[in-house]
């Protein structure tokens, strides 16, 4: 399955059955993906979170197969820590981010962290990959066709070049802002912590300096640029999980006539 996910230097024979109900259309040769012709097409990459692995997400705007390799057609994103784990403290603080090119890197990434916890979700990519460990491809890819990619290119090249400069980051929980929290709690000392945080939500101080995404809250917003209204929460400190992400966009994908891989 999947034959167009296929490792041009083999570094993959075969992928689980666990993987079977994953739908291909149709049996693609990589080197059929080279071309200099535009593409207005957006692909959603969704790895699901079970019990048992962790869950991510990405997107690629342009081209007209999912971009396999860095030198494939279109723009493939999508964000991980750099180098230190997202997990217990780290969690709610901002980390230094990376961004994958290349749906390879990313299913590469997704297999040495599989079986993490929640808390290690999106994990950082590995420098050095166990001999067994077996690139994990998505559990779901969605296809649209008439979204604004001029627009998601655009938010895309700004975050990179944000993410260069440190003006954006990687958090896991991207809706807890714990430096505003305490910066201003001194206000509150005979408050309930919890009031304070609603407090502070409501009043629209919670906003970082410098924006933080995860997996799937950069995801949404860059098809929010396309015409697509993902909407995360709020409330909840991850904002939208790969799982509820992946609900949303199958949902909107009627919409946009794509068909779903």
């Amino acid at each position: 399955m999947f034959s167009f996910l296929e490792f041009k230097k083999n570094t993959r024979s075969d992928t689980s059955s666990s993987n079977s109900d994953v739908k291909k259309t149709s049996e693609i040769n990589p080197d059929e993906q080279k071309t200099n012709e535009p593409s207005n097409d957006t692909w959603v990459f969704v790895w699901n979170m079970t019990a048992n692995k962790v869950g991510h997400a990405a997107i690629q705007v342009g081209g007209s197969q999912p971009k396999v390799n860095a030198d494939d057609p279109g723009t493939y994103t999508s964000i991980h820590p750099a180098s230190i784990p997202s997990a217990g403290i780290t969690s709610v603080l901002p980390l230094q981010a990376h961004l994958a090119s290349s749906l390879s890197e990313d299913m590469e990434t997704m297999g040495a962290s599989e079986g993490s916890s929640f808390g290690d979700m999106d994990s950082p990519p590995r420098i050095s990959v166990k001999e067994s460990t077996q690139p994990l491809p998505p559990d779901q890819i969605y296809h649209f066709k008439d979204l604004d990619t001029s627009a998601m290119n655009k938010h895309i090249e700004e975050t990179q070049e944000k993410v260069k400069t440190g003006e954006v980051g990687y958090q896991l929980f991207p809706n807890v802002n714990v430096a505003g929290f305490f910066r201003d709690s001194s206000a509150f000392v005979a408050h309930d912590p919890i009031d304070v945080e609603m407090y502070r939500r409501s009043s629209g101080k919670n906003r970082n300096t410098n924006p933080v995404y995860n997996c799937t809250t950069l995801v949404s917003d860059v098809l929010k640029e396309g015409g697509v209204n993902i909407k995360p929460s709020r409330y909840k400190p991850w904002g939208i999980t790969p799982n509820g992400l992946a609900a949303e966009v199958s949902e909107s994908e009627r919409t946009h006539k794509g068909p779903q891989v």
